[in-house]
């Protein structure tokens, strides 16, 4: 099994803000989708990376593709070059972008983490990390909308198509958790 070497979650310039105990046999854990529910602001754009000849690293790419459509929300499949779509998320006017990931953070596969991008290291936890260090940057200064990184743990990001066991499970339930989240989100911003 392929698996990328990493820092530990608080080290290279990469601050946690939640932790999800893991997607195995249970639904994605109440506490972590409230909180990302919070993180949530104004009109939502889905940001999808990864390289979906490389296993488990194409999990944020497919789930993107798996909820364009979905909801009201905007989902951006941008594959290994998430700087080729900054200015169609900037055009949208987003308030929040958030940006779906492989991450090895040293869990377990399938777990999950929600991190502030700009503080991802170039020096890669992510296969995508100079990418999405200049994505957030750029998003942030164009934007100004709230990013956050919804980082997923590989199991194995070796050549292939076919995302491991464990981490095809976490996008199944993570896919429902999160048209669930902007599901209530939307109708909220439509009451307000």
């Amino acid at each position: 099994m392929a698996k990328r070497s990493c820092a530990k979650p608080g080290t290279s310039g990469l601050r946690e803000v939640v932790v999800a105990p893991g997607i195995r046999d249970e639904a994605v854990d109440v506490t972590f989708l409230s909180k990302l529910k919070r993180l949530l602001k104004d009109r939502v754009v889905v940001l999808g990376v990864g390289n979906r000849c490389r296993r488990d690293d194409g999990a944020g790419s497919l789930l993107a593709e798996q909820l364009d459509g979905q909801t009201g929300v905007q989902a951006i499949d941008a594959g290994a070059v998430p700087e080729n779509y900054l200015e169609k998320v900037a055009r949208s006017h987003p308030g929040t972008v958030l940006i779906l990931d492989a991450v090895d953070f040293g869990g377990t596969p399938g777990d999950l983490r929600i991190l502030e991008p700009e503080l991802i290291s170039p020096s890669g936890v992510s296969t995508h990390g100079l990418s999405l260090q200049f994505t957030a940057d750029f998003l942030k200064a164009r934007t100004q909308a709230r990013l956050v990184v919804l980082a997923i743990q590989p199991a194995d990001i070796g050549m292939g198509t076919e995302l491991s066991e464990e981490v095809s499970r976490a996008v199944e339930q993570l896919k429902d958790a999160l048209l669930s989240a902007f599901h209530k989100h939307l109708s909220e911003l439509q009451g307000a």
